[in-house]
Parts: C-alpha cells; sequence; structure tokens
C-alpha cells in the first residue's frame, strides 16, 4: 500500500511537472529556449558550436540589405566561425567574377579597396571594413579565409577591367569595345521595364554575342595565356564561367523577361554548387545573402524556386539557413537612395514575439523543436518585415528557416559617400 502511495504521489508530480512545462507562454518559452548573441554590448557566438558542429553550409540571412547592425553582426559571426568553428569559405552575394579574380590579386589591394572593388553599392559600409581587413589578414597565414562569389551578374567593374586588359593583346578591337558592350545588359534591363520590345531584344543580343565571342577567343588562346602566365588555370575557369552565366543568365525571351530573378537564383545556386563540389570540395562555407535567397523553403503565397532551395535539396542537413531580422529602426532602400522608417508592432510578426523577451539579439535554432503548447506559433504562419521583398510577408518559421536571429533596432549603414 505504502508502494502504491508513493506512485500516485510521484505521478502527480509529474502531472504538475508537465502541466506547468505546457503551460508556458510564447515569451516565457522564447526566454528560455533562445541564447543571447549581444550580451552587455559584445557578441559572443560561443553557443552555436553544438548547433553547427556537423553542419558544413551556414547560409547567413538579413531581412533587407539596408541595416547596418546586420552588417557589423553579419561580419563578427563570418570571423568566429572561420577562427573557432573552422569553416573556410566566405561566398558572398555579390559577381562570381568580381571577387573571385579580385581575391587572385589580394596580395596587391588593400581591404577598402577589395570591399569596393567587389561588392555591389550597399554593402559597401563601414560595418564590414573590419571583416575585409581580417580576410586580408588572414590570406598570409596558413588558414586563410578565402572569399568567393556567386552571383551572375556584375557587382563592380572589376572583371570587366581584368578582362579588357587580357583581350588587349589579343584583340585591340574587342578590348576597345568591350565597356560599351558590356553594359548593353543595364540598356536590355532599362528597354525591358519602359516595355520597349525592340530596345530589349537589340541590347540583350549584343550583351550575349558579346560574352559568346570572348569567350570562344579565350577558348582557343587557352593554352598559351596559361603557359606564359597571362592568366592562370582558376582565373580561366573563372572567366568562362562568368561569361556562361552572363549568357544563361540573360538569354530570355521579351514576354520571359521577368522570368530572370528566379533564373538568377537558380543560376546563384549552381554556381555555389560548383564552388562547393568542384572548387573546394573538402571546404566548409558561409553563404552571405538576403534571407529570400537563404530560405529553405517557400514562403506562404510564393511558389518559385530559389537558391536555399536547391541548396537544401542537394545538400541537406549540411545545409543551415539562419534568417534575420529587426523589430524597428531605419533600412536603408538602395533602389531609391531613401531612409525607410519601420517598426513592427504586429502581433503576427517575428519581429514582435522577439520583441517581448529581455534579450538585444535572440538567437532560436528551429531545426530540433517540435509542435507542443508553446511552440505552435512556429509551425504555422507569421509575418515578418523584409524591405526587398515587398516589406510585409508570411511564412512559417520552422518551414523556412533552420534557425532565426531577432534584434531590437538598427539604422542604414555607414556609408562614406565620397568614395
Amino acid at each position: 500500500m505504502k508502494n502504491f502511495s508513493l506512485i500516485i504521489i510521484m505521478l502527480a508530480g509529474f502531472v504538475q511537472f508537465s502541466c506547468s512545462q505546457n503551460q508556458l507562454s510564447q515569451s516565457e518559452w522564447l526566454t528560455k529556449n533562445t541564447l543571447e548573441f549581444q550580451p552587455n554590448g559584445t557578441y559572443d557566438f560561443s553557443g552555436l558550436k553544438d548547433v553547427l558542429k556537423n553542419r558544413r553550409i551556414v547560409a547567413i540571412g538579413e531581412s533587407t540589405h539596408g541595416l547596418g547592425e546586420f552588417y557589423a553582426m553579419k561580419s563578427a559571426l563570418v570571423m568566429y566561425l572561420h577562427k573557432e568553428l573552422g569553416y573556410d569559405i566566405l561566398a558572398m552575394e555579390a559577381g562570381l567574377g568580381d571577387i573571385n579574380l579580385a581575391y587572385t590579386d589580394i596580395d596587391s589591394i588593400s581591404p577598402k579597396n577589395l570591399r569596393d572593388y567587389t561588392l555591389f553599392g550597399n554593402f559597401k559600409a563601414k560595418e564590414v571594413d573590419t571583416l575585409f581587413s581580417y580576410i586580408k589578414q588572414s590570406s598570409t597565414t596558413k588558414k586563410p579565409l578565402i572569399y568567393t562569389g556567386y552571383d551572375t551578374q556584375f557587382s563592380s567593374d572589376y572583371f570587366m577591367i581584368k578582362l579588357k586588359r587580357l583581350l588587349e593583346p589579343l584583340d585591340k578591337t574587342m578590348a576597345d569595345s568591350l565597356s560599351n558592350r558590356m553594359y548593353a545588359f543595364q540598356k536590355s534591363f532599362r528597354a525591358s521595364r519602359q516595355h520597349d520590345s525592340v530596345g530589349y531584344i537589340k541590347y540583350r543580343d549584343i550583351y550575349i554575342k558579346n560574352a559568346i565571342d570572348i569567350g570562344q577567343l579565350l577558348q582557343t588562346k587557352k593554352d598559351s595565356l596559361i603557359r606564359t602566365n597571362m592568366i592562370s588555370n582558376m582565373e580561366y575557369l573563372i572567366i568562362r564561367r562568368t561569361l556562361d552565366m552572363f549568357v544563361r543568365s540573360t538569354d530570355l525571351s521579351y514576354e520571359d523577361r521577368f522570368q530572370g530573378y528566379q533564373l538568377r537564383d537558380k543560376l546563384m545556386a549552381e554556381n555555389l554548387t560548383w564552388l562547393l563540389d568542384e572548387i573546394y570540395p573538402e571546404a566548409k562555407v558561409i553563404i552571405w545573402a538576403h534571407n529570400g535567397h537563404i530560405e529553405k523553403s517557400f514562403v506562404e503565397g510564393y511558389d518559385n524556386k530559389l537558391m536555399g532551395h536547391y541548396l537544401k535539396e542537394r545538400y541537406g542537413e549540411d545545409y543551415y539557413s539562419l534568417g534575420l531580422f529587426a523589430y524597428e529602426g531605419e533600412a536603408y532602400e538602395h533602389w531609391t537612395a531613401n531612409t525607410v522608417p519601420f517598426k513592427n508592432n504586429d502581433s503576427t510578426a517575428i519581429e514582435f514575439r522577439f520583441m517581448n523577451i529581455d534579450k538585444d539579439a535572440p538567437f532560436l535554432d528551429l531545426s530540433n523543436i517540435k509542435p507542443g503548447p508553446s511552440t505552435q506559433w512556429l509551425f504555422e504562419p507569421v509575418t515578418g518585415f523584409e524591405l526587398e521583398n515587398g516589406r510585409n510577408i508570411r511564412f512559417i518559421p520552422t518551414k523556412r528557416f533552420d534557425g532565426i536571429i531577432s534584434i531590437k533596432h538598427s539604422g542604414i549603414p555607414t556609408y562614406n559617400r565620397t568614395n
């Protein structure tokens, strides 16, 4: 009888414990299950060691390309992943040709120029300067942070400048007209926006023919170029692949021209797969991009297949997608050069839910969470602010990302407009 009474007491205690666990509010559960990445104003990413120990690829997103705190945090996180967790490669959302050719010249390029010769304008901010100094410094060590890119577009003039120098002794006419033929891309894009089918086709064809003609010329001269040290084999591979991407990313009919956005993601995934499987097959890789590119599955009401979808399919549990959000602040809208204030007070917003806990930069690992009374909302649609994706979107957190960081506040990046 005593044993029976003891069992009853134990069961009662277990039920009471279980109920208390199940009755945690969303905020209480988040407080208990999130890591603070910015205690006392300094970054501390040590909690990621167990989360990422078996992941080859960490894809770090951002809800907009226009927040300075994102750039500062991501720069610090990249350096931590390289120093402490053995990640070898940083792959930025910028030109395949621009970054990779600039990195081959890193011995003669300053950190600031490495930044400015490779990135789109909205990334050229003070908040990433420490990262580029680190890339430069590490390049002379036994364990460099290798810098690469994967975008189908050119993000600077570096690829074109290098290509022109290469072409001058081979075909002076082609070299002298290179700039005009390369910038046919912008003219074609402008014509497509203005519903000018004649202009779109004209400039598209100039751009495509330019890439094909240069590719064929270089192929015939490959052996002599490499033998005379005009270029390395790696530079040749990068140039040829970049030219191929120029063709494939723009070879669209006028009617299909707006499919280029989805095609870009497919081709960026192909470039990353090429880098991961052929160029750096043993390396651990950090990917820097927008949330929309690194997500592992679709947002609600949008079924276009994006870069992260392809990578998740191919690499499975090796791929970890980390979404970044911010509750309030001012974002830089790079296509208008305007400052956009935002504050997400919607009760369904992911940022609002994270705002209710006493942490400045909470991180939540979603990869092993199960549905329950305190977590069901993570398996249902929430809203989020993503400037480049139309501002307000709906998505299921556990379906879209493997992890989430949500900061409280950020202003725009710090730009030096005199540069």
